[in-house]
């Protein structure tokens, strides 16, 4: 046991010396003793009822002086009562972010990403010390090899950097002065792609709120690729409308994006969604930023274009860690790739609408010499398009042979 004295000087319960006790005995250990000098006779009186609250013990009490020169002493020995029912905190451990900034990775050198987390974990940050709770939360996705991917804290931080704004950041005056042949095309693309986004928008804001609270990261992450696509959705949208043109949202689009939408499995989706889908979509807005008639429909397809670039990353380094971690999964997410082809048998390729838009939107014009080029142009990006879905489900972990199965098996409407 060890005895420690405080000077409170003139504080008051109330107006500080509760805060200036409790901060003290904190450092003290069960059993401990600490005498507290005191000006005021009130808060000497009031204190062995706060004492008592508190969880400790009074030793004694005393007084000396006379008048103005009067102190009052009050000897508290500490109880074992805790103020939280979570853990000890322990000692002080070094301060993060050495070189002036706190990275996301820096916070699991306090705590490690867990390779399973207890489904009923309450809505603690990564490193706190949590108390039982009352908390009825049953997260779904509780297991970091069905989560994880390599450095996706990085772009979730990374995406945190990246945000443009689909108001300001587009040279929108640039949009005037399109033939009316050409912006009912440019009209007819931008809806389709925003149509797209919807799908790609509603997918991982399905999968964060199913995501355990341990896995910061992919909470983070997912929360930067919604936030991603409904800047897609509004840009696009807006890119749209903005030549006076109302362009059909097409059924066939709406098919294919509903049995897109009908996948739950968090790593099948990312394969149908991430590396399929938004893969190809990469190439189709590169296409756009390099053939559009006007600067604010091209700088529109550049910036989704950056932001594209990390969803695929992020869903090829999921595919590539499942498959290493379970080879198994293979089979489950060919299967999914062949379930969702199964319900689209009737889409024979991508909508003569968007093609021909396409087409138009690349020419700028219906002048025969220039469709014939831009319709070159689009019969490239349709190569281009498959050549780069091969490469990445080889990346993704795919063998060559099951790469060229799962290409052909996606959908023509490319998302």
């Amino acid at each position: 046991m060890s005895r420690r004295r405080l000077d409170a000087g003139s504080l008051e319960l109330g107006g500080g010396l509760e805060v200036l006790l409790q901060a003290t005995l904190e450092t003290l250990a069960a059993g401990d003793e600490l005498d507290v000098a005191l000006a005021s006779r009130h808060a000497a009186l009031e204190l062995p009822g706060w004492v008592r609250v508190a969880g400790h013990e009074t030793v004694s009490e005393s007084d000396h002086g006379r008048g103005a020169d009067r102190r009052f002493s009050v000897r508290i020995r500490k109880g074992d009562a805790r103020r939280s029912l979570a853990g000890a905190a322990g000692a002080r451990g070094q301060p993060m972010g050495g070189d002036g900034r706190v990275r996301v990775a820096d916070l699991r050198a306090v705590e490690a990403v867990p390779a399973h987390a207890p489904p009923g974990r309450g809505l603690a940050p990564v490193g706190a010390l949590e108390e039982p709770s009352a908390g009825t939360a049953r997260w779904q996705l509780n297991d970091r090899d069905r989560l994880w991917s390599t450095k996706v804290g990085e772009l979730a931080e990374r995406a945190a950097l990246a945000q443009w704004d689909a108001t300001t950041d587009i040279p929108w005056e640039a949009a005037a002065g399109l033939s009316e042949t050409v912006e009912r095309a440019v009209s007819q693309v931008m809806t389709y792609i925003a149509q797209n986004e919807y799908a790609a928008f509603y997918i991982p804001a399905r999968h964060l709120s199913r995501v355990n609270p341990a896995y910061l990261e992919i909470v983070m992450w997912l929360a930067s690729h919604v936030h991603d696509e409904a800047r897609h959705v509004e840009v696009f949208t807006k890119r749209a409308l903005a030549g006076g043109i109302r362009s059909p949202a097409l059924a066939s689009t709406e098919l294919s994006l509903q049995t897109l939408l009908d996948e739950h499995d968090f790593t099948a989706a990312a394969l149908l969604l991430n590396v399929l889908g938004e893969g190809t979509f990469l190439d189709l807005l590169g296409f756009i930023a390099r053939h559009a008639p006007d600067r604010a429909t091209a700088t529109a397809a550049l910036l989704a274009h950056r932001d594209e670039r990390r969803h695929v990353r992020f869903g090829v380094a999921h595919i590539r860690a499942r498959l290493a971690a379970d080879p198994d999964e293979r089979a489950v997410l060919v299967a999914a790739v062949e379930r969702r082809a199964a319900r689209l048998t009737t889409l024979e390729g991508l909508s003569p609408a968007v093609l021909e838009s396409l087409q138009v939107m690349s020419a700028r014009s219906l002048a025969p010499a220039d469709l014939a080029d831009a319709a070159a142009a689009v019969r490239g990006l349709m190569a281009r398009m498959g050549e780069n879905r091969l490469r990445r489900l080889r990346a993704a972990g795919f063998d060559a042979a099951t790469a060229r199965h799962l290409s052909d098996l996606h959908t023509p409407n490319l998302m």
